[in-house]
């Protein structure tokens, strides 16, 4: 089921409809081919809001959130669910190594991931909301840095509070990028059900 998803999602990233059969028979070889370069870690906690303005903090963390858009994510919520997601290294150089041998299977790789990456962090991210869900809180999607003004730098502070760098090698530059570059960083919000 996660395969045709991805299979699906992919052929989206790579601008086809699905109409072409060798599209999805090349996502589907190239996925088949490639599995092990496929390694999903991720890392979560919960920290609970400190205060909502004049910016978004959280008890425990050095992790400050500004915006009006990460404001009205956070409306009402009392705590928030701190996630960081990797496909790892060895996708990163599986790519790299296709785009010099066998280009067409790169760029197939590279959709994959992609699509991968967004699902699988998705499922992974589900469990730990339906735990807080059971604790009798609303939870929304997962929310990250670069998402309407907040800002992509968002991801140092982040990440640093996880410790993804030790955990799930899971890095991030001053500007904010992350490697390897199949990796996803957020922010879930958790509010009390009664509001």
């Amino acid at each position: 089921m996660l395969e045709e998803q991805v299979i699906r999602d992919a052929l989206r990233y790579l601008g086809s409809k699905g109409e072409d059969p060798s599209d999805s028979e090349l996502l589907k070889n190239v996925f088949d081919a490639y599995r092990e370069v496929f390694c999903p870690r991720q890392v979560t906690a919960t920290f609970r809001v400190k205060d909502h303005e004049p910016a978004l903090t959280f008890e425990g963390c050095a992790v400050t959130l500004v915006g009006e858009s990460i404001g009205r994510h956070f409306a009402g919520a009392t705590e928030g669910i701190f996630s960081a997601f990797t496909l790892g290294v060895a996708f990163d150089r599986k790519v790299r190594e296709l785009s010099l041998t066998r280009p067409s299977e790169s760029v197939a790789l590279n959709a994959l991931g992609s699509a991968y990456a967004e699902r699988k962090a998705d499922e992974m991210l589900k469990k730990v909301r339906e735990e807080k869900e059971a604790e009798g809180f609303k939870t929304n999607f997962r929310f990250c840095p670069g998402y309407g003004d907040l800002p992509i730098t968002a991801n140092v502070e982040i990440a640093a509070a996880l410790g993804a760098t030790k955990k799930i090698g899971l890095t991030v530059t001053e500007a904010g990028l992350l490697q390897p570059i199949k990796s996803i960083v957020g922010v879930t919000a958790c509010v009390p059900a009664e509001r």
